[in-house]
């Protein structure tokens, strides 16, 4: 690409025609000279760019000496021969301070450590990193649940991270009850964690999934049908709305993900089969429907395990993560599933594989003016 080409267009022009750019791409053309570099880490252009970029993925593998972090585009054709063709690697990196990844919002990623202090935020593109400053009350007790979320406010396009502690007693073998519950938030740009009135329910899930600038997590109330709670991070208030029928009434293996764009709850509680619920209106209750009924290979998922659904390609292959163990996909066409060799564990010592869709950006941390940003 030769620069003389861009040097009598318009500004806006020459910005639109650069974000369409893959990543890779972009990070060349920061050398081409000073004008193009300061274009390139302009906010127009980061705006631009992530307005334009497309989901793909990012997967973490975790094994005792070290942990690798890579991000992959998808290759969404019609035409491609074999599966892994659609898994076109952007970067790889090493994060030594984390382990597992909680959340991805407007290429950001939110990790976390062994320790409850240990939180991150992160943009693998730019390799600047943040410590979240420690609550002075973040150490936690065996009798106590944790559950986070990450995300970014529909108007003010704050970015949060949510934090929700319980204490419980233990009231038989298979049940608990909730003796004490706090939510704390942390917008990015403060160094604060601010106490809020905390939701009612227990979170089934570790994790909330972001969606429509809300956080979501299936909840659990032994007294009441099972719900999802919603916490909405403009407003900072949490609301509840209903699944849909799920195979086993109560004790059922189920948990929420965003599959095309859409709220979706899959339900791994048969031997047999997963079956995978679409929210197709967002908030309305009455539109969920059930999109897809999977027989499963039990050699490669077995019955009452989680199952994260994370993309479904132009001819029907649903790519799918099981138990934090496997990635593995369905294939419309044979109607089978099947474990994806490249996403297979390396090495003796490894011990868990994570995926989440994650939109590459060019966000810079330093916009976050009194955070403490690293480059690792």
């Amino acid at each position: 690409m030769r620069k003389e080409l861009f040097a009598n267009l318009p500004l806006e022009i020459t910005t639109d025609i650069l974000s369409r750019l893959p990543p890779r791409a972009i990070v060349s053309c920061k050398c081409v000279c000073k004008s193009w570099l300061k274009l390139l880490n302009s906010h127009e252009f980061v705006k631009s760019h992530l307005s334009k970029s497309v989901p793909g993925m990012a997967v973490v593998r975790s094994c005792v000496e070290s942990n690798s972090y890579e991000i992959f585009e998808f290759e969404d054709s019609l035409d491609l021969e074999h599966h892994h063709l659609r898994y076109r690697l952007v970067t790889k990196f090493a994060f030594p301070f984390a382990e597992v990844i909680r959340g991805s919002a407007n290429g950001l990623l939110f990790l976390t450590g062994d320790q409850p202090s240990d939180l991150y935020i992160c943009n693998p593109i730019t390799r600047h990193y943040i410590k979240l400053r420690p609550d002075v009350d973040s150490v936690y007790s065996l009798s106590q649940i944790v559950a986070y979320g990450f995300g970014v406010s529909r108007v003010t396009s704050q970015h949060k991270v949510v934090r929700i502690v319980y204490d419980y007693d233990l009231e038989t073998e298979d049940s608990l009850r909730v003796t004490k519950s706090q939510c704390e938030v942390y917008t990015l740009g403060t160094r604060t964690w601010r106490s809020i009135i905390p939701g009612a329910l227990l979170m089934y899930d570790t994790f909330g999934i972001f969606l429509n600038g809300n956080l979501h997590w299936l909840v659990v109330d032994p007294n009441a049908p099972s719900q999802i709670s919603c916490f909405d991070l403009e407003t900072e208030f949490f609301t509840t709305f209903s699944h849909p029928p799920l195979m086993a009434n109560g004790g059922f293996v189920g948990n929420l993900s965003v599959l095309a764009g859409s709220l979706c709850l899959c339900d791994n509680s048969s031997e047999d089969k997963i079956v995978i619920w679409v929210m197709r209106e967002y908030r309305v209750e009455t539109s969920w429907a059930k999109e897809y009924i999977i027989s499963k290979d039990p050699n490669l998922c077995g019955a009452y395990v989680l199952v994260f659904p994370i993309k479904v390609f132009e001819d029907g292959d649903i790519l799918m993560e099981c138990e934090d163990f496997v990635l593995f996909y369905y294939s419309d066409k044979t109607k089978t599933t099947h474990k994806i060799e490249m996403f297979e564990a390396r090495g003796r010592n490894h011990a868990r594989i994570d995926a989440i869709l994650h939109t590459p950006s060019f966000m810079s941390l330093r916009g976050f003016e009194i955070e403490d940003v690293n480059l690792f």
